[in-house]
């Protein structure tokens, strides 16, 4: 028997959040603007209770049973009353939505022989917010399965009617004209992979003990995520050498580095609030020590999480979006525009991105019952690689996804950083003979 939950539900047109307006328009086969979060379980996942799991997860969160629709002058949301499909997983996460096949929702909620996996197009949410709904749904699974009664008490309660607030769009509340808008960065240095690429998006997981790689950073006055960026620079900077002739001019090597704002500015919203910090170094002044990386690192960091420095880029993006010019420019028109924006202000800007979705820790209940995690980003046409990362128990999950289909010099620059600093590294992947 299904359950009566009574919710507000959003009603008509649904506007985008100002950080989702970028997706629709620049979808495409090589930038499919998705990510995957996934839980293993310690027993086979039955189908059946899954979809009633999923149908209570869209009466609970109904700001999630949405379409997504292509108007004349925007693109934006409205409620879906069709029956979320469940998927037989594949062999390739993070692909490119099928969104008539998945009844035009924007999430995606895959069954595997013993893993339960959510994937986000990301004009719905971030990864925090894609955490938050795989936790009610496993939530309720376990309940409906007989497996568990758990509650999660560092998230959305599923009992709970939700309210405006969860679908609030906090770029908006924040906006401030008066403040000075954030600059724009010079063109990053972009890696240009080798042989041959496919649509598939291929992984190479990296695992690696959370209580090694946390003695190596600390021992840096790093955190995890810190570390795991510098490591990812001086990789980049490894190959930029190798590919870059002295004699031309060495671009910087910047990373993009998501930013869940949520307890900045003290809200609990389920759409996108994430900015993005653009840490790096300028090889034209010479060779970095990874010490030196870190430092680097350590303290761009900590400049660009400062509220004021986060107000201004706020403050330059929303105001693009109200600007006359574009509000009134019909969707024909805005697409490649959009296009352009991506590219200058975004893809351009950096060499690589890595997402660190955190250390997840589930009820006391659970935790036997769930044996891994696991968090995966789609890459992109101008950056092949990307790196998601996610901890759980006493592992950490790093995952490398690319469409190239040989090309993994880079990811093998960073295990073998690792390995050498004293970090062992267990390795597996979805390619062919890996």
């Amino acid at each position: 028997m299904r359950r009566a939950i009574k919710s507000q539900a959003p009603e008509g047109f649904i506007a985008l959040d100002n950080s989702a307006l970028i997706y629709p328009p620049t979808e495409a086969a090589y930038n499919t603007n998705t990510f995957r979060i996934s839980v293993d379980l310690n027993r086979e996942v039955q189908v059946e209770i899954l979809r009633e799991a999923a149908h209570e997860l869209l009466e609970r969160c109904p700001y999630a049973k949405v379409r997504l629709k292509k108007g004349f002058f925007w693109y934006y949301l409205s409620p879906n009353e069709e029956e979320i499909p469940i998927w037989e997983e594949g062999s390739y996460p993070a692909g490119r939505f099928e969104f008539k096949r998945n009844q035009h929702y924007l999430i995606k909620i895959i069954a595997g022989e013993r893993r339960i996996a959510i994937e986000c197009f990301h004009a719905l949410t971030d990864g925090t917010g894609a955490l938050s709904y795989l936790k009610l749904l496993l939530e309720r699974y376990c309940s409906l399965a007989g497996i568990v009664d758990a509650v999660f008490t560092d998230g959305l309660c599923f009992t709970s009617k939700s309210d405006a607030h969860e679908f609030s769009d906090p770029f908006q509340m924040l906006y401030d004209r008066t403040i000075r808008p954030f600059s724009s960065v010079s063109r990053a240095y972009h890696r240009k992979g080798r042989g041959e690429r496919s649509e598939a998006v291929k992984v190479i997981r990296a695992e690696v003990g959370i209580k090694e790689i946390k003695e190596r950073a600390k021992a840096r006055s790093l955190t995890i995520g810190e570390y795991l960026s510098a490591v990812f620079l001086m990789s980049l900077q490894q190959l930029q050498r190798e590919q870059v002739p002295v004699k031309r001019k060495r671009r910087p090597i910047r990373l993009s580095v998501p930013m869940n704002l949520r307890k900045v500015f003290a809200t609990e919203t389920m759409r996108n609030f994430t900015l993005f910090a653009l840490i790096g170094i300028d090889p034209a002044l010479g060779w970095y020590t990874f010490d030196e990386i870190a430092t680097q690192v350590h303290l761009q960091m900590a400049q660009a999480a400062q509220p004021k420095l986060l107000l201004s880029q706020i403050r330059r993006n929303v105001a693009g979006e109200r600007s006359a010019a574009l509000r009134f420019a019909p969707t024909l028109l805005k697409n490649p525009l959009f296009k352009l924006l991506s590219d200058a202000l975004g893809d351009q800007q950096y060499s690589g991105v890595i997402s660190n979705l955190g250390y997840v820790s589930l009820p006391d209940a659970l935790s036997p019952v769930v044996t891994a995690m696991d968090f995966h980003l789609s890459p992109g046409l101008v950056n092949p690689v990307s790196v998601a990362v996610v901890g759980y128990r006493d592992s950490l999950a790093i995952n490398f996804t690319s469409y190239h289909d040989d090309d993994t010099v880079l990811e093998r620059l960073f295990c073998t950083f690792l390995v050498e600093d004293g970090i062992a590294v267990s390795v597996a992947s979805n390619r062919e003979g890996m």
